[in-house]
């Protein structure tokens, strides 16, 4: 038998063999978990890290760094036309103040003083410091150290003062601490927020 004529006999096979359907069966089951719960884009089959909070950077095990930022704690203390006492509808929001202080020792406040636009601004500065102090004696009472007490007035220029929009017989307690918080993605939208946190003092 000559090479030619084997070959014609051996074609209809090879080709009768390359016709068969392929074997489309899986017999590895799936184990890897490819869902993502905490949404942060990194399967839960690698995430070292659940429950990522919405928006947060993270790495490619699904782990966010981590950075110290400022919070703050505003209350606002109402007082009766020109008068420095502490009202009795306001010993709830003066009580809070001091909570929160007790609560957190390494927080400070900044005491902010104003007025009703009524008088001199020589005069409504006096009672506004005298506004600020009857809290601040009030705290250093109650065992608040003096050094985590700082007073400013409506008359100057400061990155609290500066926010307010109008004139009220009151005094603003800014309280600042603390808090290890994840980093947050950049949007466009992130300077925006970033103002308004600035000015929630008003």
């Amino acid at each position: 038998m000559t090479k030619s004529l084997l070959s014609l006999i051996l074609l209809p096979l090879l080709l009768a063999g390359c016709a068969q359907m392929p074997d489309t069966q899986v017999t590895r089951h799936q184990i890897d978990d490819l869902r993502d719960h905490d949404k942060d884009g990194v399967i839960n089959q690698r995430d070292m890290c659940a429950d990522t909070p919405t928006g947060t950077k993270v790495d490619i095990t699904g782990c966010a760094p981590w950075e110290v930022k400022p919070k703050y704690d505003i209350q606002t203390v109402y007082f009766n036309y020109d008068d420095a006492h502490i009202r009795l509808d306001q010993n709830e929001t003066y009580t809070l103040l001091f909570n929160l202080l007790e609560q957190k020792p390494q927080a400070k406040v900044i005491l902010v003083g104003d007025t009703s636009p009524e008088g001199t601004d020589q005069y409504n500065k006096a009672l506004a410091q005298r506004r600020t102090g009857v809290i601040k004696d009030a705290l250093i009472e109650n065992g608040i150290a003096p050094e985590r007490i700082s007073e400013q007035e409506f008359t100057q220029v400061t990155e609290l003062t500066k926010h307010l929009k109008k004139r009220e017989r009151r005094t603003i307690a800014v309280i600042t601490s603390n808090q290890m918080e994840p980093v947050k993605k950049w949007t466009i939208y992130s300077s925006e927020q970033s103002a308004q946190h600035a000015s929630t003092a008003q």
